[in-house]
């Protein structure tokens, strides 16, 4: 599993960076930016899986490897 954020679709929400610190952070521009690419816990897929569900914008991808 590889995380993609579209930052075209992205409105900055922040409910990637707010539920999943872990997995997403802010940029020196407040644009989330994924901190593990490929995640391979899987508690942290779980987290990917979660953040990709309940983006507002969908935003986020979930590419398989």
């Amino acid at each position: 599993m590889r995380i993609v954020i579209d930052l075209d679709r992205c409105f900055l929400a922040g409910e990637c960076v707010y539920n999943h610190p872990q997995l997403f952070a802010f940029d020196d521009d407040n644009r989330p930016v994924v901190l593990v690419e490929s995640p391979d816990a899987a508690a942290l897929q779980l987290g990917a899986r979660q953040a990709a569900e309940v983006c507002p914008s969908g935003a986020i991808a979930l590419l398989d490897e």
